[in-house]
């Protein structure tokens, strides 16, 4: 969190459960683990086509490219007459003549374009011709609140891209759901950066998927802006989708690929009329199926001619033993994703309490955060220290939710108990013993640390997603919302009323 700034860039109330991207992506760290394997197979892009990357540069000054590019030079002999500037003809005889003879007319020479690199030997994020680009389309519908499945593609996105920050030159993003969101791009640290905090930021789920949409929003870019040739796509989603698969494919060229990570096992199925037309068009091939279709309609062509009240009967019972036969044979839909994939990965949603509940070792860890940033405060407090302690404050609430083991869940609750004190005192909201019983608290001391509005701003955002408040915490939070409320009216110009 600390290297993208987050301590210092706080605009708004962070998303719910915000911290559990950083604990799935802790996960995602650990090559071991399961679900780091699963995604071993997209956590790296392959190199651009006909690319020389090397581990290093050898010369940063140049760099030639392949292709040739056309470049004004004077003649060499009198052969390259016809080959001069066609304006060239205008001139006086003479002085043609006199130019000729000292070869200074001009013509188009084709030279090899020279490009002077950026040095990517360093581990920040900078654009470089020779780099791969990547245009990430990143599912927000509703569903992605289920199972956490928004933190956990948050979570791969931040690993894939810490992990290919040195080999990526310059990464695009839209969100998706009921609409294409904008588009972010990074070309350097600084947007790089800015994009990882859009991202982890996102709480905003619509309603819908238009998948197909994005993707074809996304060739589109790719086409339109030059400096995107060659882009890596990568898809982060949970929905199975129907997509004209043709069409797509009319929009891709031979350098484009498509990646897709699919979180869950989400299925549609396809209905009577998808059935019945993609049979038609020779999709379907099962001659059973073929066969029932058949038996179908000929039935209901005969419900429509028949006038016998137990004739229509029996070829009524006839059509609902069909149509039970026909609903028994599920037809998968919307497997386009997977067939214009290059990759596809399909990974299973996880269980909350496994995945979340703390083991003693990551609470041990928690332990000496605690008294690191306790010994940091008695040293030198700063408003930023504070914005950790909730930010940790948030962490361990999060962890509490899916502890099931008692004595685990009484040490996260004495460190939450530590946090809630050494927060109430460093912003001068001391809790006294009975202030604790009561839900009073003594708010005559000052602040031990200056705080501008926007700290103020800060902690009141980070402090409010606290879903178990007691009242004296409560209290504290009511404080930052007076003491911002006092400055502000402080600030306020004055003004003069006239009276007539």
């Amino acid at each position: 969190m600390e290297e993208f700034g987050f301590f210092s860039h706080i605009y708004e109330k962070l998303p719910p459960d915000f911290t559990a991207v950083f604990e799935i992506a802790r996960v995602l760290e650990d090559e071991t683990s399961l679900l780091s394997q699963s995604l071993q197979q997209i956590v790296k892009l392959p190199a651009p086509a006909a690319s020389q990357r090397r581990e290093k540069a050898e010369d940063y000054h140049r760099y030639t490219p392949s292709g040739e590019r056309y470049a004004a030079d004077l003649i060499t002999s009198y052969h390259d007459v016809a080959r001069v500037y066609p304006n060239q003809f205008l001139l006086p005889e003479e002085i043609f003549l006199q130019r000729l003879a000292l070869r200074e007319l001009w013509m188009p020479v084709a030279k090899s374009g020279v490009i002077l690199p950026v040095d990517d030997s360093e581990e920040g994020f900078a654009f470089d011709s020779r780099k791969q680009k990547v245009y990430v389309l990143f599912d927000t519908s509703r569903s992605m609140q289920t199972h956490h499945r928004i933190h956990l593609a948050k979570a791969i996105l931040y690993y894939f891209l810490k992990r290919n920050k040195i080999d990526l030159g310059h990464v695009s993003l839209r969100t998706f759901d009921d609409h294409v969101g904008d588009i972010h791009t990074a070309v350097d640290q600084k947007s790089y950066e800015a994009l990882m905090r859009y991202v982890l930021r996102i709480s905003h789920l619509g309603e819908g998927t238009v998948l197909q949409k994005a993707i074809l929003q996304a060739l589109d870019d790719i086409h339109e802006m030059g400096h995107l040739a060659g882009a890596e796509i990568l898809i982060i989603t949970d929905g199975a989708v129907q997509l004209d698969e043709d069409l797509i494919r009319s929009k891709m060229d031979e350098t484009i690929r498509i990646h897709t990570v699919k979180i869950g096992h989400v299925e549609i199925f396809a209905s009577e009329t998808q059935i019945h037309d993609m049979i038609a068009r020779g999709i379907i091939k099962d001659r059973a199926l073929i066969d029932l279709h058949k038996q179908q309609s000929e039935i209901q062509h005969q419900l429509r001619t028949v006038e016998g009240a137990s004739r229509r009967h029996v070829l009524e019972q006839m059509l609902g033993s069909v149509r039970a036969q026909i609903g028994s044979r599920k037809i998968p839909f919307g497997n386009e994703l997977q067939q214009l994939s290059s990759v596809y990965l399909n990974i299973d949603d996880f269980n909350e309490t496994e995945r979340f509940r703390a083991d003693p070792e990551t609470i041990g860890d928690l332990e000496d955060l605690l008294r690191a940033l306790e010994a940091e405060a008695a040293e030198f407090l700063t408003s930023e220290l504070t914005k950790k302690l909730a930010v940790l404050h948030d962490h361990v609430q999060f962890l509490q939710r899916y502890e099931t083991d008692d004595a685990l869940k009484a040490r996260l609750q004495a460190i939450d108990d530590h946090l809630r004190k050494l927060l109430s005192q460093f912003l001068g909201q001391q809790i006294s013993k009975s202030a604790e019983g009561e839900g009073e608290a003594d708010a005559k001391q000052n602040s031990q640390i200056a705080m501008s509005d926007e700290d103020a701003r800060d902690l009141r955002f980070l402090l409010e997603a606290d879903m178990s408040m007691s009242k004296s915490w409560g209290l504290l939070i009511r404080w930052l919302v007076q003491w911002l409320r006092s400055r502000i009216l402080h600030r306020r110009p004055r003004t003069l009323k006239i009276e007539d």
